[in-house]
């Protein structure tokens, strides 16, 4: 509305002559609040614009809030709030505001693709998939629907097409990081890969031990990888050698099962059998899960149960385990329990790069345990880690690790792991 028809509107025009005066600084005021408002706003929007660019989400929201609260029907405000929401966590908060413009303008593909986002973030992935779906068929090649509908296909527990979307959205913009990050990870849970791993210690008494193993996972359908796994162990002149294979399952969208069998035959310092069972479940992002052992030495056998647990919210995942083992001593016929704990945190420094540091009371690992760790030592554990993912798929993860046992004996041990995924 024109500010002369406001001004013939007003009650101000009514009064007489004498109050000219006083009709004059009213509206020079009104002039002013006027201005000051139609000047204010795009100035308010061009910095809440800024401010997200810039990564400062709080403050960016905090403006485009105060825009909404002047003016309720500005939907472009709205989708910035709702995309600073689900940036902040605030998975609700942005379906609501999504919502709000799909509502009033049904074929905002911005808005369409935000809510399936937000939905996905819930863990609703069924009517993410069906809302981002139906805007698919409007969309065309939209680089940042198609990376959408590879989350929510991930998060339904369908990798291939996870995979598949994520490849079709890098095609379309592959210098996108969270593209990129998605394709690779999307890709590591689909496709096959060969990994490495190789680790040298040396305890305080002089023993020297180095181990070095190999292990090929291939996919045979799009939730089942088969794998076969080789070890060879060599310590004080002696070499024991452990092989066998493996199953991993994709059993729902966020249940995995990992079952493993590996044997060698008269060997001294590694198990002659190894047998494993493993159940974790993904929820949002949380995990929790857990699993059972059962180890033969040349003369002791193990049982272990396991539970785990671990907290990822994105920079940062906290990993811990407690374990009970029981072993039994054929020579001797006597038999021991021992409990067990590990905690350890991660940190993604850089987009690219992990560092990690852990603590472990009791057996610290099932996976490479050898004769000479059975029984309670009262062993405790500090580790210090890194992780560097590269563009080409493959994983590079070092560790070190010292250990205080309770018979006086410390051992330093330095491991490499090299993975290589294959889509």
């Amino acid at each position: 509305m024109r500010f002369d028809s406001l001004l013939a509107a007003s009650p101000l025009v009514t009064i007489e002559s004498a109050g000219a005066g006083m009709l004059s600084v009213s509206c020079a005021v009104a002039v002013l609040v006027l201005a000051s408002c139609q000047a204010g706003a795009p100035a308010d929007r061009s910095d809440a614009e800024r401010l997200a660019l810039d990564g400062k989400t709080l403050e960016a929201l905090h403006v485009f809030e105060r825009i909404i609260a002047l003016d309720p029907s500005d939907l472009e405000a709205r989708l910035w709030t709702a995309r600073l929401a689900l940036r902040l966590g605030r998975a609700d908060e942005a379906e609501a505001q999504f919502r709000f413009v799909v509502e009033r303008q049904p074929a905002n593909i911005d808005a369409r693709v935000g809510l399936g986002a937000a939905l996905t973030r819930k863990g609703n992935g069924s009517e993410a998939i069906a809302v981002l779906l139906d805007a698919e068929q409007d969309a065309g090649e939209n680089a940042e629907l198609f990376a959408a509908l590879a989350r929510a296909y991930r998060r339904a527990g369908d990798d291939r097409r996870a995979f598949e979307y994520f490849r079709r959205a890098r095609t379309l913009n592959p210098t996108d990081p969270d593209i990129v990050s998605g394709f690779e990870d999307a890709a590591q849970a689909y496709g096959h890969a060969l990994a490495f791993e190789g680790f040298s210690e040396q305890a305080s008494d002089g023993t020297g031990t180095d181990s070095g193993s190999l292990v090929l996972s291939l996919r045979v359908l799009p939730r089942v990888h088969l794998q076969g796994a080789v070890r060879l162990q060599r310590r004080a002149g002696e070499s024991d050698v452990m092989a066998g294979g493996g199953m991993r399952w994709r059993a729902g969208p966020g249940t995995t099962v990992a079952l493993r069998a590996v044997g060698g035959s008269d060997n001294t310092i590694l198990p002659n059998s190894d047998l494993a069972a493993d159940l974790v479940q993904h929820a949002g992002s949380g995990e929790v899960g857990g699993g059972i052992r059962s180890l033969a030495f040349e003369d002791a056998r193990v049982i272990a149960g396991s539970l785990v647990g671990a907290w990822d919210p994105g920079r940062w995942r906290v990993d811990s385990r407690y374990t009970y083992s029981r072993t039994s001593f054929d020579t001797t016929g006597e038999s021991s329990g021992d409990h067990s704990g590990l905690i350890r945190g991660t940190w993604r420094a850089w987009r690219r790069v992990a560092v990690n540091a852990g603590a472990a009371r009791g057996i610290e690992s099932f996976e490479d345990l050898s004769a000479d760790r059975l029984g309670s030592l009262g062993a405790t554990t500090l580790s210090l880690g890194a992780r560097i993912e590269m563009p080409s798929l493959t994983v590079l993860s070092t560790a070190w690790e010292h250990q205080w046992r309770s018979n006086d004996t410390t051992i330093d041990r330095l491991t490499l792991v090299l993975v290589q995924g294959i889509p």
